[in-house]
């Protein structure tokens, strides 16, 4: 009797053994089967960039933090800036499961004078972009930068980037009514509380600002994103331009 309860306990642990490690298997193949979406980022969006060679990373509580397209990115970056110099950016990304463990793999590239800009922005935002909920209502209340048609090339670009990645953008015809409307200030920089109100009486959870900084090897972009429920600052990006 001894004997069969015994063997009874035994094949019990066993079948919870079998179904943890088929558990297991399970989540490792919907992780592979996400990963297969295809190539984020294609070389092709990036005409003339020189190829410097492909770069792998290990991802962190991947499933927990924002979009894992996003997320891939800016680790990938993070990584290709510490073995290249220059106006370098990451494309052809994909991600994927191994051992239990997640990476991302892609090719670092060095982009043309003529990308530069555009560079530089679609890294910023996708810095913004990671921390931000694809549920999101965003508002762009301004993008300052010295020369007028470096602001609204920006500004336009930013939301063609978001508009694009499937984000909810307040139309900044609407936002310049607002304006208008409650004497603010129509373009330029304008303080903080400010821009949260706009952002709130145009009903979006989030606003953006950027400005363009500094002259020659210290000019930088600089994005920040604030909840307007808060005021707390969700994300900062800061990139060279």
């Amino acid at each position: 009797m001894k004997l069969l309860c015994l063997n009874k306990i035994i094949r019990g642990f066993m079948k919870k053994d079998f179904l943890i490690v088929g558990l297991a298997l399970l989540i490792s193949l919907l992780i592979s089967c996400a990963s297969s979406e295809g190539i984020y980022r294609p070389l092709s969006e990036e005409p003339g960039a020189e190829n410097l060679g492909p770069i792998k990373v290990h991802f962190e509580s991947l499933l927990k933090r924002g979009k894992l397209n996003h997320e891939a990115y800016v680790f990938l970056f993070e990584e290709a800036k510490n073995k290249f110099s220059g106006n370098i950016d990451v494309r052809e990304i994909t991600w994927y499961a191994e051992g239990g463990d997640i990476y991302a793999t892609g090719f670092v590239v060095r982009l043309n004078p003529m990308g530069k800009v555009e560079g530089t922005l679609a890294r910023a935002a996708e810095q913004i972009m990671t921390s931000i909920q694809p549920s999101s209502k965003i508002a762009i209340v301004y993008v300052s930068s010295s020369d007028p048609d470096t602001t609204e090339f920006i500004a336009n670009e930013l939301e063609y980037i978001m508009v694009n990645e499937g984000f909810t953008i307040i139309d900044r015809n609407q936002l310049d009514k607002v304006r208008r409307e409650q004497n603010f200030q129509l373009s330029g920089v304008v303080d903080d509380e400010t821009a949260v109100s706009i952002g709130k009486i145009v009903g979006a959870n989030i606003i953006i600002t950027g400005t363009v900084t500094g002259t020659d090897s210290t000019r930088r972009l600089r994005l920040r994103a604030l909840n307007t429920q808060t005021a707390q600052v969700m994300a900062v990006a800061s990139e060279r331009l």
